[in-house]
């Protein structure tokens, strides 16, 4: 028997990015041009490999078509190394119970049953892309089942993102670089202004950024910014702290110093800095 599975998206529910859940509710459409679903019902339970079935409604049986409406929880592996650009990949995983097994029961995609079109409507923060749907089979060490796979995938719009989590990063880097065209005569000025804009991207970097992430054991793209803005930061104080180290030795009579001095070290780090940062960055992102 072959089912022509296809599977609208209702909702999609809550997300739980660090448990890698989701909600989502949808219609399950099988028509056949082979079978009399009134004389050959279709599977009363259907199982999902990667979740549960909460809710189950509404469903309509005819002859050459059966539509029954699911809700249930499901979970995915989600990527974040493109993190805060990454694309959320919500996926179904559907299946059948023994004895259904492949040598009886097929699948195929119908893709005119297939889509989000209303879910679309409703999730907010998110831009909706092209659904992607796939069959196969799904081998276990007793038998082999027909698999069906669904995947909805999820984005942010990428200016938005920009503006609310990788331009507060830069005007912090700013503060922090504009440091170097500061007076060597005010170095205490200039510590206190980079101690707090340092804490302030600490700040930015745990609690906003990463407070939104499950424990992870690689880098983002918003760690390799951070890790560059964090360079900048160490190249300012490196500048401090040699003008601060010669003008003690100018006092201890050990070592001639000057302001013109001071600035030169000043100078050469407005060149190096952001040559040392975009190959840092480059060294981290093509590493």
């Amino acid at each position: 028997m072959d089912y022509s599975i296809g599977i609208e998206v209702l909702t999609i529910g809550e997300m739980d990015t660090k448990a890698g859940s989701y909600e989502l509710s949808f219609a399950l459409l099988l028509t056949s041009d082979e079978i009399d679903f009134t004389k050959c019902p279709p599977p009363s339970e259907w199982i999902f490999t990667n979740g549960y079935v909460t809710n189950m409604w509404g469903e309509i049986t005819e002859p050459n078509f059966h539509k029954v409406n699911i809700q249930g929880v499901f979970y995915n592996q989600m990527d974040f190394r493109d993190y805060p650009f990454e694309v959320i990949e919500l996926s179904i995983e559907l299946g059948v119970l023994y004895p259904l097994t492949i040598e009886n029961i097929q699948f195929s995609p119908n893709m005119e049953y297939s889509g989000d079109y209303i879910a679309a409507k409703y999730i907010s923060g998110y831009n909706v892309g092209k659904v992607q749907v796939e069959t196969g089979e799904l081998e276990t060490p007793f038998a082999t089942f027909p698999h069906y796979s669904m995947t909805i995938p999820l984005s942010h719009d990428s200016v938005m993102v920009f503006m609310k989590k990788i331009f507060p990063v830069i005007i912090l880097a700013g503060f922090g670089y504009s440091t170097f065209f500061m007076s060597p005569k005010i170095l205490q000025d200039r510590i206190t202004l980079l101690g707090a804009v340092f804490v302030a991207a600490i700040f930015f970097h745990t609690i906003l950024l990463m407070g939104e992430l499950p424990p992870i054991g690689y880098l983002t793209i918003a760690d390799k910014i951070m890790i560059t803005v964090y360079s900048v930061f160490t190249l300012t104080l490196i500048s401090v702290l040699l003008q601060q180290r010669y003008a003690n030795l100018v006092e201890t009579g050990n070592k001639d110093f000057s302001i013109m001095y001071a600035a030169t070290i000043d100078k050469k780090l407005i060149k190096s800095t952001p040559i040392i940062a975009i190959m840092l960055f480059m060294l981290l992102q093509f590493t």
